[in-house]
């Protein structure tokens, strides 16, 4: 027989049958015999069945050690055969939530024998995660020995398992060491699972499909591992109230589940007494938000003529300015964003930046070689790095596989993105890999084609993004309360609403900061969107203000329907890819127009964007007095380019601009 997977075996029994009736002229089920065990693993718990006489080679087993989704494998003839097939949901969140996919692979078996193969190997051998188990299904009452149907959450039911010779409760017993198991409130005999792995390497997509007591134990038991593996999906954990077969009985009341928010996360908690930047804005008119409009991306042809013959970038200040406006063409990001991204100098000449990529090489491939050269025998001895090991090769795996770039198996996209990430280790091996990095770097490397200027662009984000995965998780915190402090001045009639329905802290808002949006909009639209956040225009902190353009964009919906703490979340959650981002984008840009025309707009908003207020001394030749402090933008040149706006009664608006001479500091 097949040697099970490898792990502790926890619960082990002989004389578990399935009864098959494959047969066409069969009056009477057909026995097979076999093994029931249960496994703990590193990061799982698996249940596993095999016929007594199997000698199916493991390796044929499509298992689910890697990617925590549920595979089987047998063979079904035409009568059996599932109408779910292969296919995923469509839900765009299918990489990072608990999805499980079944596959059933067709063999071929001699003469209808229920039990064999031609080759001889089994077919009725499966295993799965106990993370992708949705329900127990128990016998009646009476029945000469107990049976036990396992049902997966994607509604596949797998071949109910007949104990012989012995009872079901020790496995049940077995299992409630790992999961929580509830009556169905339709049917007695069905046993509803809720699962509550201790594990905490796993990976947070089961947030989707877990209830609110069990996440709960997990953040007061470790708030960072489970926090930042898990909350930037905490809009679908409460999703999933609204899911569940009994929300009565189910669901947390949402004072209660605000509270859970607040304290389980120490980390996370704001407390607006202590801590800095927090400012009591005053109701301010901001003026009435000006029509933007946006230019078509920047063609090869414009981007040559700002180069002089040695490869120098021209007019940087234009150059900036024209990609926020409009964008790239897709021929030209390969190159503009090692710029963007701070790998090239803005000042360097092309011969500068081929001897910084011959250098960027040697030293990428020395990283590289310190973990490829690590042997099976040292790994063991190195819990961090196979951690990261096994994180990334999960996170991998279902990372934007729709993409025909990561598409498909042995794909080489997916083995550079594996390695990148396993070489960023050895580059920030404190920080090492934390999920949501994977996010980052896909579309980086889907542009870039290359796997040392890829990796390099993407040190360079994550000299942006660290704070976002740290351990503390200041980066997150500090984010929250800055957008908190701009959409209090924007709006604080919303802002007292949603203060009134437990959700004032705004993290239903904890994706879009944590990945930069990378989960809300299509991959096409982030790379429009993420190139023109690196231009640093039209302020610092541009992001928070398309947080705010889309919060803005949906305060009506939101407050007309009354919604609730529950509905916030379940609706922002819901607006993954419906957003328009050339919308988003030109509101944003208009509200940063409002912000800094305003003239009485308070510290803590200035210092957030970037602007200082420039006190007019007697000396100075504009003639205006401290009542019409000038705000400039020190962090970009945004205003260094003459680009005229049209303002909302149609009239071109001159005031918005300053002089193209003016000298700026750029981003």
């Amino acid at each position: 027989m097949a040697a099970p997977p490898s792990g502790k075996v926890v619960y082990e029994q002989e004389g578990v049958f399935i009864h098959s009736s494959c047969r066409k002229n069969d009056d009477q089920d057909s026995l097979i015999s076999g093994v029931l065990r249960v496994i703990e693993k590193e990061n799982e718990v698996i249940v596993d069945w095999r016929p007594l006489d199997d000698t199916l080679d493991t390796s044929n087993i499509l298992c689910a050690g890697k990617d925590s989704s549920s595979v089987v494998e047998w063979t079904q003839t035409p009568k059996e055969k599932c109408s779910q097939g292969t296919d995923r949901p469509s839900s765009y969140e299918a990489e990072w939530d608990m999805v499980t996919t079944v596959s059933f692979k067709k063999k071929p078996h001699s003469n209808g024998d229920a039990t064999a193969h031609a080759n001889g190997e089994s077919k009725w051998s499966f295993l799965f995660s106990l993370t992708d188990l949705k329900s127990i299904k128990q016998n009646k009452g009476g029945m000469a020995w107990s049976y036990l149907v396992f049902c997966l959450k994607d509604d596949v039911k797998l071949p109910a398992l007949h104990f012989h010779h012995g009872d079901s409760k020790l496995l049940i017993k077995c299992l409630e060491k790992h999961v929580v198991l509830s009556e169905s409130p339709q049917d007695k005999r069905i046993l509803l699972v809720n699962s509550q792995n201790k594990s905490l390497s796993q990976s947070f997509e089961n947030l989707f499909d877990e209830p609110s007591y069990g996440l709960l134990q997990k953040l007061k038991k470790d708030p960072y591992t489970v926090t930042m593996g898990r909350f930037s999906k905490v809009t679908n954990y409460i999703f999933d109230s609204f899911r569940l077969s009994d929300p009565s009985s189910q669901r947390r009341p949402p004072s209660e589940m605000a509270d859970f928010l607040n304290d389980a996360i120490p980390e996370l908690k704001i407390n607006q007494q202590e801590e800095p930047g927090f400012e009591v804005i005053t109701r301010i008119d901001l003026g009435k938000q000006p029509d933007v409009s946006r230019r078509e991306p920047v063609l090869a042809e414009e981007w040559a003529k700002n180069m002089d013959s040695e490869g120098r970038i021209l007019n940087v200040d234009y150059i900036k300015q024209s990609i926020f406006k409009g964008g790239l063409c897709h021929t030209l990001r390969k190159e503009a964003w090692k710029f963007l991204l701070g790998y090239f100098p803005w000042n360097s000449t092309k011969e500068e930046r081929a001897s910084l990529q011959k250098r960027k090489t040697d030293e990428y491939f020395r990283m590289k070689l310190q973990w490829k050269s690590v042997s099976e025998e040292q790994e063991k001895r190195n819990s961090r790095l196979r951690d990261y090991r096994s994180l990334i090769e999960k996170d991998v795996n279902r990372t934007d596989r729709t993409n025909k770039f990561y598409e498909g198996e042995d794909n080489p996209g997916l083995i550079l993105l594996h390695d990148i990430l396993m070489t960023y280790c050895m580059y920030d091996f404190d920080l090492g890999y934390v999920q949501g990095m994977s996010d980052l770097l896909s579309p980086v490397l889907y542009v870039m084609e290359n796997e040392v200027d890829a990796f390099w662009c993407f040190v360079s984000y994550m000299d942006q993004m660290h704070q976002n995965f740290e351990e503390q998780m200041q980066g997150m915190k500090t984010q929250l309360i800055q957008l908190s402090t701009l959409l209090r001045l924007l709006d604080s009639g919303f802002c007292s609403y949603l203060e009134s329905q437990d959700s004032g802290y705004l993290y239903f808002c904890f994706r879009w900061l944590l990945i930069r949006f990378k989960r809300e909009f299509s991959f096409q639209d982030i790379l429009r969107l993420w190139e023109v956040m690196w231009t640093g225009l039209p302020c610092q902190n541009f992001h928070l203000l398309l947080c705010c353009a889309i919060l803005e964009s949906e305060k009506q919906q939101i407050m007309d329907k009354h919604y609730g703490f529950n509905e916030i979340l379940k609706h922002i959650n819901e607006l993954s890819m419906k957003i328009d981002v050339e919308n988003i984008l030109c509101k944003a840009e208009a509200i940063s127009i409002q912000m800094m025309n305003c003239k009485e707009l308070p510290q803590a908003v200035s210092e957030i964007l970037g602007l200082e207020t420039s006190s007019v001394t007697p000396d100075s030749d504009t003639g205006e007095d401290e009542s019409g402090a000038v705000l400039s933008c020190l962090t970009s040149s945004y205003q260094s380019v003459s680009t005229p706006v049209t303002a909302a009664n149609g009239t071109r608006d001159g005031t918005q601009q300053m002089s193209e001479t003016q000298s700026l500091t750029p981003a």
